[in-house]
């Protein structure tokens, strides 16, 4: 209760100091750029802790491409995909010179785990930034590129998940052409469930969630079943379970913040520009990629390396 009621407060506090603002505030040409949140219309209205700072409904894709060019509650929300997809799109030149530092013999199937992880980042990160773009168009396209926004996140987890088997299941190819379909069947389920209309009624959120959940939790399926046969030594390096949980718990870290609404429920109006929780969660997101690349590598390294042999039941099942 006493937390309720200092929430109050201090939401009665910053109205009453944006109170004395003008209604708008205005760009040097005189145009208006920047709305508080009690002039948006109900669909623009997500975030009720951030305040100030809201783009106008533009109603054109050039108004909402051209708001780059200004500050905004969306503008570090943009860039730090957008930057981030762009860094993604770099670092493939890093991981080949790595690799080929450490060993020569790249195989066909270590190109096909990165490029698909490449291009699940890429991807998610791209979409993520044109969302938010265009997320001050019109109700009808701010929902449509919502969809896609989804649909970055179900390509990630897909494009992760294909290297992590591949390394993780190095000496089972049947074991490999399991999951693999498994988790792209998983993935198209999702990506139909994202894109199709019906299934953004609300009363299917629950449906949505578990299709989701499914998706994620396939991951801990088939480390589970690679710890039982092979142990934690061997599948430590093959998957890089280590970097794995890193990028598990920061993702984690990222979802409670950006769940939480932190730290602009506590402190409104300081990080209605920069330091909210969604931007926040969009650099988490772009570390936890990070890690996972390095952890990639590390399997990678370790497949190839003298040290790794697979055991002949292994092998045989090549035959």
């Amino acid at each position: 209760m006493a937390s309720e009621l200092n929430l109050h407060s201090r939401r009665e506090n910053a109205n009453q100091s944006i109170a004395h603002r003008p209604e708008h505030t205005r760009s040097q040409n005189g145009h208006y750029l920047l709305l508080r949140w009690n002039d948006l219309p109900s669909w623009q209205q997500d975030n009720e802790f951030i305040l100030t700072g809201y783009r106008p409904v533009s109603g054109s894709f050039r108004k909402s491409m051209s708001s780059l060019q200004h500050v905004h509650n969306e503008v570090v929300n943009i860039y730090s995909h957008l930057l981030g997809a762009v860094l993604f799109a770099i670092l493939p030149i890093y991981a080949y010179a790595r690799a080929r530092n450490h060993h020569a013999a790249i195989q066909i199937g270590d190109t096909i785990g990165f490029a698909t992880f490449f291009f699940g980042v890429i991807l998610c990160f791209s979409l993520s930034a044109s969302f938010h773009i265009m997320s001050n168009h019109s109700e009808k396209v701010a929902a449509y590129w919502n969809q896609f926004d989804y649909l970055g996140i179900v390509i990630l987890i897909w494009g992760s998940t294909v290297p992590s088997i591949y390394y993780g299941f190095y000496c089972d190819p049947n074991l490999q052409n399991l999951y693999w379909a498994v988790v792209s069947v998983l993935a198209v389920v999702c990506t139909i469930a994202t894109l199709s209309p019906k299934f953004r009624h609300p009363t299917l959120r629950i449906y949505r969630t578990a299709m989701y959940a499914s998706l994620g939790l396939s991951t801990v399926v088939f480390i589970t079943h690679g710890l039982i046969i092979h142990g934690w030594e061997i599948q430590n390096h093959r998957m890089s379970l280590t970097y794995m949980l890193i990028t598990a718990m920061l993702n984690f870290l990222g979802a409670v913040v950006y769940a939480a609404r932190i730290p602009e429920r506590w402190y409104q109006l300081r990080y209605d520009i920069c330091g909210c929780s969604h931007q926040i969660f969009h650099f988490i997101a772009v570390f936890a990629g990070l890690i996972y690349m390095f952890g990639l590598l590390s399997a990678f390294c370790f497949i190839h390396s003298q040290a790794h042999l697979c055991s002949k039941a292994e092998v045989h099942s090549y035959n």
